[in-house]
């Protein structure tokens, strides 16, 4: 059990008015049946084999004769991480937490933080902008401990980030977490841009988080640019109407000299925005396009017209293997693509379907757009926005600008544990680039490398764009 301990340290709550108890009983049946889940849907843990029987052996271990809900959801959350898979996270759990936020945000430039007010945009001390430590603990001691709890060890550096920037504004539970007493106030020690002179300063704690906009304020309006440069924003991949509206806005763009498309911060959602503009980048020629191969965990008994039809649906668009409908070219597409294919993970043979794909091809009505596109991505692209950025990398007149994506594609299914009602999200599917390479724990790396700087966060410039548009107008 000694192994389990730091994961098992929960800094768990003291029982009060808003928990909800269940027995140690009926905790352990939950276990049992997440054990259960995860053995027989679940589609990553192979890959990084981590003992997760032997760890909910041990939670099993350590329940109390009552045990609180939130308690109990909050260690899955922590078990859940160890799995492999980028998507897994106990359902709401953020809600869990207790009171006691920090009023500021956090940003970073080049792997330094900074403290700023989300509301208005002004760093808490312009002199002095970096967090050097809070409440006398290192910084990266919190941002280390944030991203264990949130994302785990298996994610990529940009997932860890992503999650972890929004987890540390939680301070109440952060502190739980690293030790540390309750307070009123933070002790934000800050430091200037040459670490040599120093301030604390103390900032006094929220009881809850106030509404405010996203971490990066980016445009979200297309059009054209000076120098005849195209600029199409894919703020969402959860946005239908923006998928919707994809002609529209290309319509302008047809004519210019090269094409800024702009995903950074567009999430996660469905693959509705890649199929609405990708064609326009492809000619019949090219026949078609094999950009993601991927695997399901299903039960065994499934009929094969229920795996059929099992992701033909519009977050997903992928189409089974043994599909009779699907045309000729595209099998034999596929089965050219799979002939070569060299998976960066061998998944179990007999635990997983056959082989589902995703395909595109030229279409009429999106006439060819030739020349240089530059697509911009950054740690705010996941998901869905995962699978639009590999399928352009590589294409023709494609180059990605910005930082990695965060690595995380798995047809992820809330379970349900029938005591607690906990609801547990976790990857079904094992899904990989047309290269072979894994998406979760890994991203999609740039072929330009640019990171934002304190200004684009603060809202006062849009660096990387103005070093995309100067690329486009010299034809770098």
């Amino acid at each position: 059990m000694n192994s389990f301990a730091p994961f098992l340290n929960n800094r768990l709550f003291e029982g009060g008015s808003r928990d909800t108890l269940v027995t140690r009983k009926q905790a352990a049946a939950d276990l049992v049946a997440l054990r259960d889940i995860i053995r027989d849907r679940h589609s990553y843990v192979s890959a990084v084999a981590y003992p997760y029987e032997r760890a909910i052996d041990a939670m099993t271990g350590q329940l109390p004769e009552q045990v609180s809900i939130r308690n109990l959801a909050l260690q899955i959350q922590k078990l859940v991480q160890h799995l492999g898979d980028s998507h897994a996270q106990v359902v709401d759990w953020m809600q869990e937490l207790p009171s006691g936020v920090s009023p500021f945000a956090v940003g970073i430039e080049n792997n330094l933080a900074f403290a700023y007010d989300p509301q208005t945009r002004r760093l808490l001390d312009p002199e002095h902008p970096f967090i050097s430590s809070i409440d006398g603990r290192p910084f990266f001691q919190w941002l280390e401990r944030a991203g264990d709890i949130a994302s785990g060890p298996y994610a990529s550096r940009s997932q860890r980030l992503a999650r972890s920037l929004r987890l540390l504004r939680h301070v109440g539970y952060m502190r739980r977490e690293l030790g540390l007493p309750e307070a009123s106030d933070i002790a934000l020690e800050l430091c200037d841009t040459t670490n040599r002179s120093t301030r604390t300063v103390m900032v006094t704690v929220a009881e809850a988080l106030e509404e405010f906009g996203p971490l990066l304020p980016l445009s979200n309006e297309s059009g054209v640019r000076p120098g005849n440069i195209g600029y199409l924003r894919i703020y969402s991949q959860s946005d239908s109407t923006l998928a919707a509206r994809v002609d529209a806005l290309m319509a302008p763009l047809h004519n210019t000299d090269a094409l800024i498309i702009d995903a950074r911060q567009c999430g996660g959602g469905t693959r509705e925005c890649l199929s609405a503009l990708f064609p326009y980048f492809m000619t019949p020629e090219d026949g078609p396009y094999i950009h993601n191969v991927a695997r399901l965990r299903a039960p065994a008994d499934t009929p094969v017209q229920t795996l059929i039809d099992l992701l033909k649906v519009e977050d997903k668009a992928m189409f089974f293997r043994a599909d009779p409908s699907r045309p000729a070219d595209e099998k034999t597409a596929l089965e050219v693509l799979l002939a070569g294919f060299h998976p960066q993970w061998q998944v179990p043979e007999g635990d997983f379907t056959d082989w589902y794909y995703g395909v595109l091809s030229a279409l009429p009505g999106k006439p060819h757009y030739d020349r240089p596109v530059y697509l911009l991505m950054d740690w705010g692209v996941g998901s869905a926005g995962d699978i639009f950025v590999s399928t352009f990398k590589g294409w023709r007149n494609v180059t990605l600008i910005g930082s990695a994506s965060n690595g995380r594609s798995g047809n992820s299914i809330p379970f349900l544990l029938p005591n607690s009602g906990i609801r547990v999200r976790l990857s079904t599917m094992a899904s990989f680039q047309k290269t072979g390479e894994m998406y979760d724990g890994f991203g999609i790396a740039p072929d330009v490398f640019m990171e934002a700087r304190m200004s684009d966060w603060l809202g006062e410039t849009d660096t990387i764009l103005d070093r995309a548009l100067a690329m486009a107008q010299r034809g770098a």
